[in-house]
């Protein structure tokens, strides 16, 4: 099946989960690339900081055709059976019977990769974003040694206290140790830190006329492109290679990204509908790069950047279209647009929106009619002359 070709099996994919509801069972199928999993509410797996059963994906190893479908919806049924009766057990399903016994850390990492691509389609990006979270850090550790809590310990305290890699490693070795077996409990918010990814530091955006004045000095047509989308929807840089633009090219308005991207499908509308007629955005154009994974595609943006002198880095103009949406777009909806959720949205932008919400309620308060009225200059009595002090 042609990669993005996947119409008329969605759509018996949608029936087979039609029976499934109609069965009163807990479960359903869902298409992650070409992968098939089944989703239902599952107990946490060994490997889960989780206590309490949520919602979760599990891989059934399967290619998402027609020839598996059939054998997929058997496994679902069995799996929405296990659920209502409390017998689900993930051991049956492959997981916590791959795990080294007391082996060395080498063997502890190679056997967290196969977990993790277990749950996870394995393809560039994902493999990227395995090295960059996980892999980075696991290869801290003495290798050719037994994996040990102290050996967690002592690799995490290696970094700089409230630092981002403290932070990191601190993530990524809960989830190994847990999977390996090992007591994580030292791995608390003491010794993450302070730092926080979500801590965005005060940025000179800019403003819409500076926008438009940088986009105009780019000589490139196909830059101009991506700039225009960046700026104009809100897209993170990677995302604008990553675009189904057939409604707009037809008149419209919205824009669809695409599951490739970091958060997946979802579609987006323009800050200032304007600026696509404005731009040129409905005549797709992107420039002839290279570039096997997401962040690959984001530094070529980042390096386009630069040597067109844009005086911002390519995210800034996410940051503006999100600023932008503060105070006339419900923040719920601003945060679906930009594919993350509206806690997120809410602790990145908080400055921001506080700062739009007290500007905003001044400007009520200022307008309230019971809002007492101060006394006029040319009200106020003139002081009385001190006659004894001129004396």
């Amino acid at each position: 099946m042609a990669k993005h070709d996947f119409s008329d099996f969605d759509q018996k994919l949608k029936l087979v989960n039609f029976r499934l509801k109609g069965a009163q069972l807990p479960v359903s199928l869902t298409r992650k690339g070409s992968s098939l999993y089944a989703r239902a509410t599952l107990p946490p797996p060994p490997d889960s900081d989780k206590s309490l059963p949520h919602q979760q994906h599990l891989k059934l190893g399967m290619k998402a055709n027609f020839l598996a479908l059939n054998q997929a919806e058997a496994i679902a049924k069995k799996i929405g059976a296990a659920v209502l009766l409390k017998e689900f057990h993930w051991e049956d399903y492959g997981r916590g019977d791959k795990k080294p016994d007391k082996q060395t850390a080498a063997a502890w990492c190679k056997a967290f990769e196969l977990h993790y691509f277990e749950e996870t389609e394995r393809n560039p990006t994902t493999e990227e974003s395995f090295k960059t979270h996980y892999l980075a850090y696991l290869k801290r550790l003495p290798q050719t040694q037994v994996l040990t809590r102290e050996a967690l310990e002592r690799t995490i305290k290696a970094t700089q206290p409230n630092s981002c890699q403290r932070a990191k490693i601190c993530i990524a070795f809960k989830r190994f140790g847990l999977f390996a077996g090992i007591d994580v409990s030292f791995i608390n918010e003491k010794l993450k830190g302070t730092y926080s990814s979500c801590k965005t530091a005060p940025r000179d955006l800019p403003s819409a006329q500076v926008i438009l004045e940088c986009w105009s000095k780019i000589p490139h047509r196909g830059w101009q492109w991506v700039y225009g989308m960046l700026a104009t929807y809100g897209l993170r840089p990677h995302e604008a290679f990553h675009l189904d633009t057939q409604e707009l090219e037809r008149g419209g308005w919205v824009l669809k990204v695409l599951d490739e991207t970091k958060t997946g499908y979802r579609e987006v509308y323009p800050l200032y509908p304007e600026w696509v007629e404005q731009l040129g955005l409905r005549h797709k154009q992107l420039p002839n790069v290279t570039g096997k994974t997401n962040s690959a595609l984001g530094q070529r943006v980042g390096q386009a950047f630069r040597r067109y002198h844009i005086p911002f880095p390519a995210y800034n103009l996410r940051h503006s279209y999100a600023v932008g949406c503060i105070g006339f777009i419900d923040t719920s909806l601003a945060a679906r647009w930009m594919g993350h959720s509206v806690q997120i949205h809410n602790r990145i932008y908080q400055a921001w929106i506080s700062q739009a919400f007290e500007q905003a309620a001044f400007e009520r308060a200022l307008k309230n009619p019971n809002r007492p009225q101060p006394p006029l200059l040319g009200e106020l009595k003139p002081p009385e002359s001190d006659q004894s002090a001129a004396a």
